[in-house]
């Protein structure tokens, strides 16, 4: 299993990454999604004390909390818009933990149980997706600080 220690490396090495391609690049942010995707998981990891899931790209969650609850783990670049969460997973996540990053650094937009961000989401059908409003995200809980291990 991966230490917190591991996960805290990779987390630095990605985020230095990610201000490498933005600043040699001169990419946007939201252009290096998948790098920031990863370093959110490793963002919600190290902020709950939990670990990465077993598998990568685990179906419907990718952080376990050491209290064993299973976190899906949104991370996003945009400041306005909309994160997707997909109804076929819903079950199979505990909690949503929404990241945002933001002049090279993250912060926790919404951090909770799943049921009620998929409650303030509208649905879309045809695609079996829910779109949250990061701005709607941010109003539904007060997120307490994580103490870190």
């Amino acid at each position: 299993m991966i230490t917190a220690d591991q996960i805290q490396q990779l987390h630095d090495k990605y985020l230095e990454l990610i201000q490498l391609e933005i600043g040699e690049f001169g990419v946007k942010p939201t252009e290096v999604r998948h790098l920031i995707g990863r370093l959110g998981e490793f963002h919600c990891a190290l902020q709950v004390g939990g670990t990465l899931a077993h598998v990568a790209n685990q179906h419907g969650f990718d952080v376990i909390c050491r209290n064993g609850r299973r976190i899906s783990v949104k991370t996003t670049a945009q400041t306005t818009g909309f994160v997707p969460i997909g109804k076929a997973t819903l079950d199979k996540a505990d909690d949503l933990m929404i990241i945002q990053y933001r002049d090279g650094a993250l912060s926790t937009v919404y951090y909770g149980p799943i049921g009620p961000a998929a409650a303030a989401a509208r649905y879309y059908d045809h695609v079996g997706k829910y779109e949250l409003d990061i701005a709607k995200a941010r109003r539904l809980v007060v997120t307490p600080a994580p103490v870190q291990v």
